[in-house]
């Protein structure tokens, strides 16, 4: 009796847990036909359930660095983004598209996105690209406008310098994505991949001596091993020449004279490298004004110093450089616009002088301050002189240690270095205030800093170039210091004919009519504003290039990622795809119909009845 008791108890239980794989193969395929009517989408880029957007809102990284070509070389990253994201919005039948590109940062709606390769606004550029900013118009434009269920998506190679990581809009790009009017999700499709067989042209410098155009050049590759011949070709007011350089390091520097011949008018030019993986930094324009002396000013109050002073400054059959000596109270005589240099050897200014003195540091200008022979109690820049020491007898204050890759006193550009041990003082001032210290005597007290204001630089050296001082009179150490201050402060003059692309000063003002002057490349009037090249502005000249940053080749990390959007909806898709015919999206109910099929035929085999077997006896 007990066991027909378990033996019912099992049949029972196995008829359940049959009853209930049949309404599960039966509920499952429902489901899949259910998802299949309605053809969703899957996706890395977007996963499941986005056929509905009504809006799309991209956000084009049009920078310089996104011309660089993907892992099968056939399209550049901005080109693979905009075919993947074209043929994704196809998937998602057509949502209404509204593009913000990095160049202009302005809302446009796009009409259909089969346009958005073929559009001006999507096309390729030398500017630079804030993506945080970008990311704010978009969430700006939500919030102002009706638009539906809304997505962001935003294609970008994740170069750091574009994102920005510690600015402050940051934080408040977090908390505005959490309160759309209906929940955003930021899409992040990273383009990122490392660049190879990729070489960078830049112009540091350009100056203007002698009848010779002076370039610093730097040409940067992506790979360090090796040895190359890279052809270079320079422009000079429309006539080509060229020369090969080897380069067996990842950065080479060196410095290009160019004749100019008799003429004392201006003129531009470029210089190029073959084309490459990137075709955006194989150029740099350059422009140049009309021959004109180095003017440098010196307010000192007398003594041995302005001697020496003058010499470093404007040494003798050495150019056009001219230095013009003042007292401190007709330093108002001074021609602000045009001096390159300012030496300083009296009581620190006051009153207007020293605020006109701030002016002209602060637009670029370059200052060189020597201590007071007497005692002072002023101070400019927050910095002021200190006490007057002098060395034990038969001792004397030695420089130590002095900043040898940046200032005034850095190695040359082959690694010279400045004989700077060589300079002995037995007195000098303490220079108090907050600087950066570039220089230091042998115990330790500064013997030379500098403080940055805005587009300027002040140095501040602790003794004087007079013998009753220090040999700094000779012309070891003085010669080339003041001589590479009035090389940076000549930077001043030299910027109003360069500029970045996408910058104010790159613009043109009221009535000016922009004209492309060099002959590397042709530029559409739509796209003008933002390509590098040499401009005619009316009746200025003016060589623009491509920002800096966009040669450094810092990408953003997940984790950076992470923590910048911490807290807010987005996904991150990283294109490591070769294809450039693939597609963000593709539609899955093509397989969720072949699953209902394969669920119903289990559900069908399940519903089988067993065959009943019949014992019989023989008797």
């Amino acid at each position: 009796m007990e066991f027909l008791l378990k033996a019912t108890r099992e049949s029972r239980g196995k008829k359940k847990l049959k009853y209930l794989l049949i309404l599960t193969c039966r509920a499952l395929a429902i489901a899949a036909v259910i998802f299949a009517i309605a053809r969703p989408v899957m996706g890395n880029f977007l996963g499941w359930g986005n056929a509905h957007l009504d809006t799309v809102i991209l956000v084009l990284d049009r920078s310089a660095s996104m011309e660089q070509l993907t892992q099968d070389e056939k399209l550049t990253k901005r080109q693979s983004a905009l075919r993947q994201i074209r043929k994704s919005l196809k998937n998602l039948n057509n949502p209404r598209l509204i593009l913000i590109d990095s160049a202009s940062a302005s809302p446009q709606e796009i009409p259909s996105p089969d346009v958005l390769e073929e559009l001006s606004a999507t096309s390729a550029t030398d500017t630079h690209a804030s993506i945080p900013k970008l990311i704010t118009t978009a969430i700006d434009y939500i919030t102002s406008h009706a638009l539906g269920r809304t997505e962001i998506w935003l294609a970008s190679d994740l170069q750091e310098s574009d994102w920005a990581p510690d600015q402050g809009l940051w934080d408040t790009i977090r908390p505005a994505l959490n309160h759309t009017p209906q929940k955003t999700t930021l899409r992040i499709l990273s383009l990122f991949s490392p660049a190879k067989r990729n070489i960078t042209v830049r112009i540091l410098k350009t100056r203007r001596t002698n009848n010779a155009l002076i370039l610093d050049i730097e040409i940067t590759r992506s790979e360090s091993e090796g040895v190359i011949s890279l052809p270079i070709t320079y422009s000079l007011n429309g006539t080509r020449s060229s020369e090969n350089i080897t380069l067996n390091a990842q950065s080479y520097r060196y410095q290009k004279h160019l004749p100019l011949g008799n003429t004392s008018s201006a003129g531009y030019g470029f210089i190029a490298i073959p084309s490459d993986t990137n075709l955006r930094d194989n150029v740099a324009y350059f422009a140049y004004g009309k021959d004109s002396p180095t003017l440098s000013y010196l307010v000192s109050e007398g003594g041995e110093s302005p001697i020496w002073l003058n010499i470093a400054a404007a040494p003798p059959n050495f150019g056009k450089s001219q230095c013009r000596q003042l007292p401190p109270n007709k330093a108002h005589q001074i021609d602000w616009q045009n001096a390159t240099l300012i030496i300083w050897q009296a009581p620190l200014p006051t009153g207007p002088t020293a605020e006109e003195l701030l002016r002209y540091i602060k637009s670029g200008g370059v200052a060189l301050f020597f201590p007071p022979r007497g005692e002072s109690d002023t101070a400019f820049l927050g910095i002021h002189w200190g006490k007057l020491t002098t060395s034990p007898q038969g001792q004397y204050f030695i420089v130590e240690q002095w900043n040898k890759t940046d200032g005034p006193l850095r190695n040359g550009l082959e690694g010279t270095p400045i004989p700077v041990t060589k300079l002995k003082a037995i007195k000098r001032r303490q220079i108090l205030g907050e600087a950066t210290t570039l220089s230091t005597w042998n115990d330790g007290e500064p013997f030379l800093l500098r403080r940055v204001i805005e587009n300027g630089t002040a140095i501040f050296i602790a003794t004087l170039p007079d013998y009753k001082w220090s040999n700094l009179g000779d012309a070891d150490v003085l010669l080339p210091l003041i001589q590479r201050l009035i090389d940076l402060g000549d930077a001043r003059l030299a910027s109003a004919y360069a500029s970045t692309v996408g910058s104010k000063k790159a613009l043109p003002a009221d009535g000016e009519i922009r004209t492309r002057l060099d002959t590397y490349s042709t530029s559409t009037s739509s796209n003008a504003p933002y390509e590098a090249g040499v401009w005619k502005l009316g009746e200025r000249i003016l060589a623009t290039n491509r920002p800096a940053a966009e040669d450094i080749p810092n990408i953003l990390s997940s984790k950076k990622l992470k923590t910048l959007l911490q807290g807010a909806p987005y996904k991150l898709f990283e294109d490591k795809t070769s294809s450039s015919d693939s597609s963000l999206t593709r539609e899955i109910w093509q397989p969720l119909l072949v699953a209902a099929l394969l669920l119903l035929i289990a559900e069908a085999l399940l519903c089988l009845q067993p065959k009943s077997r019949q014992n019989t006896t023989q008797s």
